[in-house]
């Protein structure tokens, strides 16, 4: 059911009333249990059983429940370490989750001032229209929004002027939580199953302030010496982060540009076992020359070669980042 319950007003009209909890379970045939869990937001019901409570309040159903808002969960793909494949993480990742689930609305938002994001979405620089100008002049982000080609995805555009934020954000009063602030119009209205955001490959103030707007953070991580060495300095970011978003969790480590026909990577892969354990994905995206075909083309690579071997694993990890991020 897509919906919000308003958890708040069912209560208020209730003791309006003078209803008690277990009066208006008999007169609704709901259970008392599953009404003290409505009342606290702590479950969801399906929709008959809103209908009956607002019947039995005499109440509209539009004052209780929201029709069509969306839980959005929002997504950071991170990793200090460049050329991991965060971009083509997101933009695949993106593009699969509306395959698997058709109903699913996703905003991705290029927070990398190199654009590739952007410009795998086929989009060009708008000076007027991109995350730095919001940034800068602290506006909501629902006035940056840009339609994809692809229905079910919109993206917010990135731009080259995003390499000075960070010393600009260190001025701005509770700088650490600005991106926060300008992405709640966009979660109050509840328009998004999932915003994926791409990263920089810095430990900045930017990023800070995405990570402290995140419910989880995915973690692609290439099978080299050098791909795994500053993972422990990443979950030390993290920890700091969560100082003041005690609710970002990672929600995978996701093994990228795998090859098995070299050792190194059994080495590196078995080391990563051994440290995360069971947040490591079971998908790994392999080497495929397909990928960058697809970003030479600027489209997602699901969409330019559904058959290859790296599309068919973002069809997994799409299943299991849905899966995970319930």
């Amino acid at each position: 059911m897509k919906g919000k319950i308003l958890f708040e007003k069912i209560r208020e009209k209730r003791i309006e009333l003078d209803f008690t909890q277990k009066y208006l379970s008999e007169l609704t045939g709901i259970s008392l249990s599953l009404i003290k869990v409505i009342e606290t937001g702590r479950s969801e019901t399906n929709y008959e059983n809103v209908v009956k409570i607002a019947e039995t309040l005499k109440i509209d159903i539009e004052e209780i429940f929201i029709k069509g808002f969306r839980n959005t969960k929002v997504i950071a793909v991170a990793n200090n370490k460049g050329g991991c494949g965060k971009t083509s993480v997101v933009s695949s990742l993106s593009y699969t989750i509306t395959e698997v689930d058709k109903d699913a609305k996703i905003l991705v938002i290029d927070s990398d001032m190199q654009m590739n994001l952007t410009r795998s979405y086929g989009l060009d620089r708008n000076l007027d229209k991109n995350l730095n100008t919001a940034l800068v002049n602290e506006e909501s982000l629902t006035n940056f929004i840009t339609p994809t080609e692809y229905e079910n995805i919109d993206i917010i555009i990135s731009d080259l002027q995003l390499s000075t934020i960070d010393m600009l954000l260190f001025t701005k009063k509770l700088r650490e939580s600005v991106f926060k602030r300008l992405l709640q119009p966009i979660l109050e209205q509840g328009l998004y199953d999932y915003i994926i955001i791409d990263t920089n490959p810095t430990l900045g103030l930017l990023n800070f302030n995405i990570l402290n707007a995140c419910d989880y953070v995915l973690v692609p991580v290439e099978l080299t010496a050098f791909g795994i060495q500053g993972l422990e300095i990443l979950t030390e970011y993290f920890d700091e982060v969560r100082t003041i978003n005690n609710k970002l969790g990672i929600i995978g480590v996701l093994r990228t540009k795998v090859d098995k026909r070299e050792n190194i990577t059994q080495e590196a892969d078995d080391l990563l076992v051994e440290v995360f354990g069971d947040i490591l994905f079971e998908s790994f995206i392999p080497t495929d020359a397909n990928v960058k075909k697809a970003q030479w083309n600027s489209v997602p690579l699901n969409l330019y070669s559904k058959n290859s071997r790296a599309a068919k694993q973002y069809k997994s990890l799409a299943k299991e980042v849905i899966k995970r991020a319930k």
